[in-house]
């Protein structure tokens, strides 16, 4: 089986649809195959149209990129072949209510919305309980400056020939996996990271500025940069059990040095919690003994969140 779409609808014309929509416009609408007649059709729906500044200038971009886009799920959406839902999350299950009696059958459902995997598989019980093809999306970067190369992890049984396609038209996506809602759950385990990474860089970055010290404490970063980011944060896990006690110590003093500073320390104070609950929950090892990360982790998980 192979998917070969003449009608795409986008649900959600934002950042990621327009981002979407303009590569597809190049990328597929501009590139059918020679002697192929067939009218390959971008069509939108997105409630904001119209209705203020913003709603406004999605519709001039549509119109610009030959985009038929409507504020309601009208019939045209039983037209598509391929549907790619992009609205924040938490309406991510009315959208699939909305589009479910309109949905052709066998069509592809492209769930971009950002979900944990519980509601993946939520919103794919709508879809396949209207006989479309639900796939789990994960954008794992951001549209901007990257457009629709911004990369992708796929999931579920119909991955891999929703993949095939993307790829072959302008995409940048990769399978995770069979199972439904597993490329979500990369995604939000992810931002608990990066979102968290973000909020201590703007507490330490404001900080560093207002001391006058931005471009050294950015300079003392280069060890992340020549390690990787993740085995950086593979050893700090890795060591954490030996040195919870005074890293969480020194978070007192980090605290500190913020309030003088004029930045309530936020996510300092919860930092030494995080930190200080592994030697609270008797944790640390008395050998002093660095474990291997899976090691480390089954410790955490049975003393310290168990």
């Amino acid at each position: 089986m192979s998917l070969e779409p003449l009608t795409i609808a986008l649900i959600g014309f934002g950042e990621a649809g327009t981002a979407i929509a303009r590569g597809l416009a190049e990328n597929w609408r501009g590139a059918a195959r020679p002697g192929d007649n067939r009218p390959r059709r971008l069509i939108a729906i997105d409630t904001a149209l119209d209705l203020d500044t913003r709603g406004r200038k999605l519709g001039e971009e549509a119109r610009r990129l030959d985009v038929a886009i409507e504020r309601a799920y009208t019939a045209a959406l039983s037209d598509a072949d391929l549907i790619i839902s992009a609205v924040p999350g938490e309406f991510a299950l009315d959208v699939a209510r909305s589009a479910a009696p309109l949905l052709k059958a066998g069509a592809f459902y492209l769930d971009l919305c950002t979900v944990t995997g519980a509601m993946a598989e939520t919103d794919r019980a709508v879809v396949e309980g209207a006989g479309a093809r639900y796939v789990d999306v994960a954008v794992m970067g951001s549209f901007f400056g990257r457009g629709q190369k911004a990369p992708m992890l796929l999931a579920g049984p119909n991955a891999p020939i929703a993949a095939d396609w993307m790829n072959a038209n302008g995409f940048d996506v990769t399978v995770l996996g069979p199972k439904p809602g597993s490329a979500s759950a990369v995604k939000v385990l992810r931002s608990v990271l990066i979102k968290g990474v973000e909020a201590l860089a703007i507490e330490s970055f404001v900080a560093a500025r207002r001391q006058g010290l931005l471009d050294e404490v950015m300079g003392c970063l280069g060890d992340v940069d020549h390690e990787g980011f993740g085995q950086f944060l593979a050893r700090m896990v890795e060591t954490h059990l030996v040195h919870a006690g005074r890293r969480s110590d020194e978070m007192v003093l980090v605290a500190q040095m913020l309030r003088e500073t004029g930045v309530p320390p936020l996510m300092s104070e919860t930092t030494y919690k995080a930190l200080h609950r592994t030697v609270d929950a008797g944790a640390v090892p008395t050998d002093g003994k660095v474990r291997p990360l899976d090691e480390t982790l089954a410790v955490l998980t049975d003393k310290v969140f168990g």
